[in-house]
């Protein structure tokens, strides 16, 4: 009983390669103690010399499949560690086509992964095409070969193919797919969502079962998938504000002490954003915290979409918000910040017109490394003395923090200022 149980907890491929090796010893036995047939017109002497041939022939088939197993054997346990650590998502379709090399030995090897925000497979990693093809190539959805194992969920090879435009008129050939080699193909699967599609052509290695290794390694980058993508969306709750879906304080200090570390090394400057709504307790009170809610979230939305990749935007508390402008020297910064308090001034905001200055706007102060501190206190600090400053000038305006030996006058210089 125990030993039905262990059998029962076992995935269903490893149960799958024992019985394939039971199968293959059970037939050398057979093969080895069987009893020679004479065939009629057949001598004595000649029976052994067919038999024997019969029984090298397969011989050498099962030492052929032995070795087949063996290799995959020494391979899917390293694979397998490698898919369950944390490894980065743009390692995934690597590591996939590097055990599915040695696997197969094809000539030709093809990753989508899909593209949700568009419903779309892109082709991510591939082996075996022509240099000048187009590395964000797509595939929808029952779109040729690839399509249509996507769309239906199951590992297809040659003899599925065929059978299946014979049977069912299914159109596999796409005239944009003619340098697919599909041959072998099967969907990167996990809880019934196909996260993308994995093809492999042109193989001079082959396994008794095909379609099941290759849904083996595509079952488990699939799972990988999954969890970094799960990592992902609960660490970026955990670093995000829940309204505004910018960083949180906590997260955005953490990264500016790694780019303090990284500037310092590499001499580059970069700068901090320091701004606030101007009278937001004003808004709350008139129009209510719901509408309150709503201008941060989308002043959040606004903030995002004017930033380059590289910057990183956080809610700093309250109607305060705050950017690290990567790489940025004052000038740029200034630049960048002055479209974003432009474009927060120019939104539609609902009944603006009941703000003192008739729109809703940012006053706000930058401050760049190494001139205006060398640490992330001292930058934001200095940060925070342009926003004020920015607030007594009348508000809609952003200042940029000046050492104090560029002038005894002031410490902070306005940047375009204008009013509401």
């Amino acid at each position: 009983m125990e030993s039905v149980a262990f059998l029962q907890g076992l995935p269903g491929w490893v149960i799958l390669l024992i019985a394939s090796g039971i199968a293959l010893a059970g037939v050398v036995v057979t093969l080895l103690f069987r009893s020679p047939r004479r065939s009629p017109g057949r001598s004595a002497d000649d029976v052994p010399t067919t038999v024997d041939r019969e029984m090298q022939k397969n011989i050498a088939r099962l030492e052929s499949d032995n070795a087949a197993l063996s290799h995959l054997f020494q391979l899917i346990p390293g694979f397998t560690k490698k898919m369950n650590s944390r490894i980065e998502r743009r390692e995934i379709p690597m590591e996939a086509m590097r055990v599915l090399e040695q696997l197969f030995a094809p000539s030709q090897i093809l990753v989508f992964l899909l593209e949700e925000r568009v419903g779309r497979f892109s082709l991510v990693k591939q082996m075996g095409l022509p240099p000048d093809f187009s590395v964000s190539f797509q595939v929808g959805f029952g779109e040729g070969r690839i399509g249509w194992v996507a769309q239906h969920n199951v590992p297809m090879d040659l003899d599925d193919f065929i059978r299946e435009k014979r049977l069912a008129g299914a159109n596999m050939d796409v005239p944009a797919h003619f340098q697919f080699k599909v041959e072998l193909c099967a969907p990167m699967s996990h809880e019934d969502k196909v996260r993308g599609v994995i093809s492999v052509g042109g193989i001079t290695r082959h396994y008794k079962h095909e379609k099941a290794i290759l849904s083996l390694v595509a079952d488990l980058a699939s799972i990988a998938l999954y969890n970094h993508d799960l990592f992902a969306r609960t660490q970026e709750m955990a670093n995000c504000d829940g309204l505004t879906k910018l960083y949180n304080k906590r997260f955005f200090l953490e990264k500016l002490s790694n780019v303090l570390v990284d500037a310092g090394r590499g001499h580059h400057p970069f700068s901090v954003f320091l701004f606030d709504l101007d009278n937001f307790k004003h808004y709350n009170d008139t129009q209510g915290h719901q509408a309150g809610d709503e201008v941060l979230k989308v002043t959040g939305e606004l903030l995002r979409d004017s930033l380059r990749p590289d910057d990183i935007a956080a809610r700093f508390g309250g109607e305060e918000f705050i950017v690290l402008l990567a790489h940025a020297p004052a000038d740029g910064a200034m630049q960048a910040a002055e479209r974003i308090r432009t474009r927060i001034a120019e939104h539609a905001f609902a009944n603006r017109e009941s703000q003192p200055l008739k729109i809703v706007s940012l006053s706000g102060g930058v401050a760049t490394y190494p001139d205006d501190g060398l640490t992330g206190s001292d930058l934001i600090a200095s940060a925070d003395a342009a926003l004020y400053r920015a607030k007594r000038e009348g508000r809609n305006r952003v200042f940029a923090s000046k050492p104090k030996y560029f002038s005894d006058e002031a410490e902070d210089t306005p940047y375009k200022a204008k009013t509401g």
